[in-house]
């Protein structure tokens, strides 16, 4: 995940508003997982990623003091998380790969099955050969 600070810069003067052009924090796609106050270091962090629409809207990457210490963090939490749960690759009949990850003591699988059962051939095949 690429987390970068980015300073909103879009033009808002045909608004009869005023909208304030703050600094977010964006984990690679549109989320947004935090943003800064225009001109401030007061940052206010999302409990979920916050989906956003980026349509007709500029964006500038930037170096954010705040922000960028938070990217930082976020990103070793990610690397800690990923490397502590063991994961497997899994070749389906179809040929497609899929991760299997043991979660507190759970397998889990990224196929879509997994996804609606909670189970799948790939999940019971990884936790046979570990028994």
């Amino acid at each position: 995940m690429s987390i970068s600070a980015y300073r909103e810069i879009t033009d808002w003067s045909d608004s009869e508003y005023y909208v304030p052009n703050h600094t977010y924090l964006f984990d690679g796609k549109s989320n947004i997982l935090a943003y800064a106050i225009e001109g401030t270091n007061e940052v206010t962090v999302f409990k979920k990623p916050l989906k956003v629409s980026t349509t007709r809207r500029k964006f500038e990457k930037v170096k954010h003091k705040a922000l960028d210490k938070l990217a930082k963090t976020l990103q070793s939490e990610e690397k800690t998380l990923q490397s502590t749960n063991p994961q497997w690759q899994v070749k389906s009949d179809s040929g497609k790969v899929y991760t299997v990850e043991l979660i507190g003591g759970k397998y889990s699988c990224n196929c879509v099955g997994y996804g609606y059962r909670n189970s799948c051939r790939h999940s019971k095949e990884i936790a046979e050969m570990n028994k």
